[in-house]
């Protein structure tokens, strides 16, 4: 079964525990215990055309004790318990892949192909990394920071300032807009050709998600919504690297498309027969640009 949105909640965090020590050296010990190695941000998965993620015990570590200082509590899922851990050794990475005839993947290259449990595990995996090593050092006195919490926390090492810094999502906006018929949707020139999605930006200072929607859309394509007409449906986070992306639906005042070249390649508006003749417009089952659309389609039937 391939994931169609990406939802946080098969997995069981246990934040409760993630300060008791000798709570987590148990479960870093048992048997039952399940790596994700994450090697310069890529993730282990099979070496086959509909890959998976590739699991590792601490059986699979000649020196356990190299990674226990990268070694991240994720929680369980299915009652297992999981951990992430960077692999920082090119040598350790290549031994992995040989021992488990298995490739280091980018992760968003083969997202749409992960089932529900991999998606999210190696997603929130590479994401704690990812954290972890843009906050090697204090913002606030530029000294180094040390993990703490089961990795859920860095405290600056500094005694005189002992900043504590979290991992944090960025709010952004994801919105399908709506004039009679027809739905806007626009494109990027990196995307695959022909493929177009929802308008999406970030949240900016001082601003509700409200206010984003319309701004937004405004901004990128000159189309003018009442504030009213912007509905909340979904969220979704994003973690590449670190968004939270907030779904909505509205409705436009007019039909006429002014393009920002500087944020979209092109804006059109689509009707519903267009868009189940050409398939290959939506975005990827996993976005919640799809979920959006493909919600608006079926209400037309």
């Amino acid at each position: 079964m391939k994931r169609e949105n990406i939802a946080t909640n098969g997995l069981d965090r246990s934040s409760l525990h993630r300060s008791d020590k000798s709570w987590i050296l148990d479960k870093f010990n048992d048997e039952q215990t399940r790596i994700i190695p994450v090697h310069n941000l890529t993730v282990l998965c099979d070496n086959t055309k509909q890959p998976k993620g590739v699991y590792l015990t601490l059986k699979d570590f000649v020196k356990p004790l190299d990674i226990v200082d990268s070694m991240i509590f994720l929680g369980f899922y299915d009652e297992m318990p999981y951990f992430a851990a960077d692999i920082n050794s090119d040598e350790l990475a290549s031994n992995l892949i040989k021992q488990k005839n298995a490739v280091f993947q980018d992760l968003q290259s083969v997202i749409s192909l992960l089932d529900d449990r991999d998606c999210e595990l190696l997603t929130i995996s590479r994401f704690m990394i990812f954290w972890h090593l843009r906050n090697q050092y204090c913002g606030k006195c530029g000294n180094k920071t040390k993990s703490s919490d089961s990795g859920h926390v860095r405290i600056c090492q500094n005694k005189a300032c002992k900043e504590h810094y979290f991992p944090s999502m960025d709010p952004a906006v994801i919105v399908l807009v709506t004039y009679g018929d027809r739905c806007l949707l626009g494109r990027k020139k990196e995307w695959l050709e022909g493929m177009y999605s929802t308008l999406a930006g970030f949240v900016e200072p001082g601003e509700t998600i409200e206010d984003a929607v319309v701004r937004e859309v405004r901004e990128e394509a000159g189309i003018i919504i009442n504030l009213d007409d912007v509905k909340y449906q979904h969220s979704q986070p994003w973690l590449f690297p670190s968004s939270l992306m907030l779904g909505f639906t509205a409705k436009a005042k007019g039909k006429e498309i002014i393009l920002d070249k500087k944020e979209l390649d092109d804006a059109c508006w689509f009707t519903r027969d267009e868009i189940k003749l050409n398939p290959r417009i939506v975005p990827f089952k996993v976005s919640i640009a799809y979920k959006l659309i493909n919600e608006w389609l079926n209400k037309g039937d």
